[in-house]
């Protein structure tokens, strides 16, 4: 009986922690006509999401306001304001030519082409406007958004390793198969890795006109149930900070979700959602075009054309070499409870 007690306590200390299995993605998004409804104290509207929401998520309005999740009464999130969100402050300093984040100048190096990964956990998401369903299996219309990022930094200077392997069915247990994707794609060490997806709500949470255009917002997902969860905010906090500054109207906020969206693998590793199902594929893909022109400061990079000399790789801040160690002692103790495990199941065989 202890033997069996024992080999499934490691079973699920391994599966959870290194395999970033179903206790950690907790990802489930609604049919398109059940999402859920975040409402403030005075019963306003704050935000819609297609994400199953949990006590305890949370919620960076466009504004910067920020509400936690207190209650959930079917598909209703009633949540409690906390404040208005400190974000980092960003300014342009014509003596350096150079972007800054709260009053520190964002270094601008030349040498290593900058390098961003892109995937996409639900292979068949689409727009119905344009793709005429809302899924379609293994071919989705998310395709061509990421295609269209990846256009669009690649003319920016950027090099950028796209991966369209389909993830496919669209369950609880995508993540877990995507993950494989991400893994494989940070061995190539980029300054970020990027899952794109669309959401699942009305049309009206995303359309919007920037620069004149019609276009979908962009809103960024963090999971809160990773040792990376700290550094993921705070580089969402930048791309939001940058996003507001040079393409205002762009954003559609910070969500923070219970589940880790395979975050815990990098400090830089982000999810985006750009428009619903609702939305027309060609205003999520001007979208997506505006949201990358921020990553070039966001990475302390210059808007260097394709055949200038690209920049160096910017080495990781202290915060964010903290939670990969994080992530690193994680799997040590995972692997050491493993060998603890094995050495005591043998001893009791030998007796």
């Amino acid at each position: 009986m202890l033997k069996r007690m024992l080999i499934l306590f490691l079973m699920v200390l391994i599966g959870s922690c290194v395999g970033g299995g179903t206790f950690l993605a907790a990802y489930e998004e609604q049919p398109p006509d059940k999402c859920f409804t975040l409402l403030d104290e005075n019963n306003n509207v704050i935000h819609q999401t297609g994400s199953k929401v949990y006590t305890g998520d949370e919620y960076i309005s466009a504004s910067n306001g920020r509400y936690k999740v207190v209650e959930i009464i079917g598909n209703t999130a009633r949540c409690k304001y906390q404040g208005e969100e400190k974000m980092p402050v960003l300014s342009y300093d014509k003596k350096s030519n150079a972007w800054n984040f709260n009053s520190k100048v964002q270094p601008v190096v030349a040498g290593k082409r900058p390098t961003v990964a892109v995937y996409h956990t639900h292979s068949d998401e689409s727009y119905v406007p344009s793709d005429g369903k809302e899924s379609i299996e293994g071919n989705g219309g998310i395709y061509d958004v990421g295609q269209v990022m990846a256009n669009k930094l690649q003319k920016l200077g950027f090099e950028v390793q796209y991966n369209k392997n389909n993830h496919n069915p669209h369950d609880i247990n995508a993540y877990n198969r995507s993950r494989r994707t991400a893994a494989s794609l940070l061995k190539k060490s980029p300054d970020t890795i990027i899952d794109v997806h669309r959401d699942a709500v009305p049309a009206s949470q995303y359309q919007a006109q920037v620069k004149g255009k019609d276009v979908t917002k962009v809103k960024l997902v963090v999971g809160r149930s990773n040792p990376n969860m700290k550094s993921n905010l705070e580089y969402a906090k930048k791309i939001k900070s940058v996003m507001d500054k040079k393409t205002p109207g762009l954003s559609n906020g910070i969500f923070i979700g219970k589940g880790d969206y395979n975050q815990d693998l990098s400090p830089r590793a982000m999810l985006v959602e750009v428009g619903a199902h609702t939305n027309k594929k060609e205003d999520a893909e001007k979208g997506i075009s505006l949201f990358a022109e921020a990553l070039p400061t966001v990475l302390g990079y210059s808007n260097n054309p394709v055949n200038q000399a690209p920049a160096a790789k910017k080495p990781l801040s202290g915060s964010e070499n903290q939670a990969a160690g994080t992530t690193i002692l994680m799997i040590v103790i995972v692997v050491a409870a493993a060998v603890g495990g094995y050495y005591l199941l043998n001893r009791g065989t030998n007796k």
